[in-house]
């Protein structure tokens, strides 16, 4: 079996977020490490975290949250309108965010107001992820 090419517009499996011990923290207000950024109707919640504790074989691992004030369809539209527009615009994390011993992991969540927004919204709080990422991976490391 021949191994596919590296699309270059991708989000293959490896860089879902999915384990439960890397999703949690986000979501834990008491907890120092986790970041956020706003913009419009889209939060980005993430931290950066030693690879052994995410044993993945990306270096990004992105998940998304969409309320539940909506029906199933409504919020299944929302969360692959969220992936398609972050599958696009990935590039300016990841050009970012270039660590070997490090995993950072990101949480997109969608809150109330206009879904139809997450096209302008997201690549704002991209843009903004990105600028704030240098001092992020600093404090990680415990470098000043």
């Amino acid at each position: 079996m021949t191994a596919r090419p590296a699309r270059p517009f991708g989000f293959p499996r490896e860089a879902r977020l999915k384990r439960r011990q890397l999703i949690r923290p986000l979501f834990d207000r008491s907890r120092q490490d986790v970041e956020t950024v706003a913009s419009g109707s889209i939060r980005l919640l993430y931290r950066v975290v030693p690879r052994a504790l995410a044993q993945p074989t990306d270096c990004i691992q992105t998940g998304f949250a969409v309320g539940r004030s909506s029906g199933s369809v409504e919020r299944n539209r929302q969360r692959r309108t969220l992936r398609e527009v972050y599958r696009l615009n990935q590039d300016i994390v990841r050009r970012a965010f270039r660590s070997q011993t490090k995993v950072l992991t990101v949480m997109v969540v969608l809150r109330g107001g206009d879904a139809d927004r997450v096209r302008i919204d997201l690549p704002e709080a991209l843009v903004a992820l990105a600028a704030r990422l240098p001092d992020t991976v600093d404090r990680s490391t415990g470098r000043s």
